[in-house]
């Protein structure tokens, strides 16, 4: 589609003589501006070749509305502002105006310079809209925001949302709303979540952040919604859903770190699938988790015995390794020293032989996501290190037993490879 510079105008209309009257109260803008008039027939024509910066649409009677519904049906077309003029209010027509997709309206007798400050309003309203889009197109080049949703990849999410809730922490910004989202097929049939993104994106507000989230959920950040707003989002996604899927969502107001909010809020929501509660809301999050660990939700769920279940789980799984692997390697690698130390923020098993210094540290930034470090050191001298990342309900006691084989096995290349050296 060819795009038509800044300021472009193209009037619609279903009758001639006033189609022509509402061009003589545009030509009050600038002359850099262009004008167009066309009437029904031409109009989707014109709009394949073109695209203005402002639809300007007169229709004398319902029929011929449909026309507005078939402009946002067009390529690139769907964000254009679309201004609808009446002669006299007409509630029925107005509404259905409105419906199909128009952002404003204003009568044929009203003001001129009323006019011109609606049309400058839309005209900077387009403006914004290419500024966004242009921003978007550097964003999916880069792989930060979905190219097929136009919302932020389930990969990028995490950092991009982090940015956020430090921003609204930072500014104090009351009532903004974190929630997620969990559709859920009633059918058995695998969901579309590019349809399912596309909707969420129709009921947000444009200042409203959205992300793919982990295991197949929604991320979204509300500004000005507190519990009630966001319960009136959710309640609309599973209106427009509710013959694909079921909608549940647990939201809290952003008053704490994103990993901590991150992971109660999925902990909640996996209960109420379980428990069939379609909207939840979390009060006084904090970032202090001291204070985090007593606060609960309206259903009674206690921080306390979240963190005390995930550690009940984590050590089922490290603490029989980590002994099993200190025993084993120490019959299989003589001399070397084989310690491994368990707390509440990270898990730490080593292996020492001369100077060769090999770790495995686990540590746990939010209660749903674990990160594995593998060092090999030669005193204070880094020689190998490498990161990787598991989401705990992904990671198992075979797992972690293999990458531990694998450590020891790398510890013992590295001894051998000493050897040669001094010989």
């Amino acid at each position: 589609m060819q795009q038509v510079k800044n300021g472009s105008i193209l009037i619609i209309s279903d009758n001639l003589e006033t189609g022509r009257l509402i061009s003589e109260k545009v030509k009050l803008l600038r002359n850099s501006d262009t004008l167009q008039l066309v009437t029904y027939i031409e109009a989707i024509s014109v709009l394949n070749s073109n695209q203005p910066s402002l639809i300007i649409v007169y229709s004398s009677n319902e029929e011929s509305l449909g026309i507005i519904k078939e402009i946002r049906t067009l390529e690139n077309l769907d964000k254009v502002p679309i201004i609808f003029v009446m002669e006299a209010f007409n509630e029925d027509l107005l509404l259905f105006a409105f419906d199909n997709g128009i952002d404003d309206f204003f009568f044929l007798n009203e003001a001129d310079s009323v006019i011109l400050m609606r049309i400058l309003l839309a005209l900077k309203k387009s403006m914004l809209y290419k500024q966004i889009e242009i921003k978007n197109d550097i964003l999916i080049t880069a792989e930060i925001i979905d190219k097929n949703s136009g919302i932020y990849t389930k990969e990028q999410a995490p950092l991009a949302l982090k940015n956020f809730f430090s921003k609204s922490l930072e500014e104090n910004l009351g009532n903004t709303v974190f929630m997620c989202i969990k559709p859920v097929s009633t059918s058995g049939k695998r969901l579309n979540m590019q349809e399912i993104a596309d909707v969420i994106k129709n009921v947000s507000r444009c200042d409203d952040i959205i992300a793919f989230g982990r295991n197949s959920t929604f991320y979204l950040i509300l500004y000005n919604a507190g519990k009630q707003g966001a319960k009136m989002v959710a309640s609309r996604i599973q209106e427009l859903l509710s013959q694909k899927c079921k909608i549940f969502a647990n939201a809290a107001e952003i008053n704490a770190s994103f990993e901590e909010t991150e992971a109660i809020l999925l902990k909640n929501i996996k209960e109420q699938i379980t428990e069939n509660i379609e909207f939840n809301f979390l009060y006084n999050l904090v970032s202090n988790e001291e204070e985090n660990t007593d606060i609960t939700d309206e259903n009674g769920k206690n921080f306390k015995d979240f963190k005390k279940e995930f550690y009940t789980g984590f050590e089922k799984i490290v603490t029989p390794v980590f002994y099993q692997m200190q025993i084993t390697s120490s019959d299989n690698i003589k001399e070397a020293k084989i310690n491994f130390d368990i707390t509440e923020t990270q898990s730490i098993f080593t292996i020492s032989k001369n100077d060769r210094i090999s770790e495995l540290i686990i540590t746990y930034p939010s209660y749903m996501k674990l990160l594995i470090d593998i060092i090999h050191k030669s005193e204070d001298k880094k020689l190998k290190s490498r990161r990787l990342a598991f989401d705990f309900e992904d990671f198992s006691s075979e797992k972690l037993l293999s990458i531990l084989q694998d450590v020891l096995k790398e510890f013992e290349a590295e001894l051998k490879n000493e050897d040669k050296e001094l010989k």
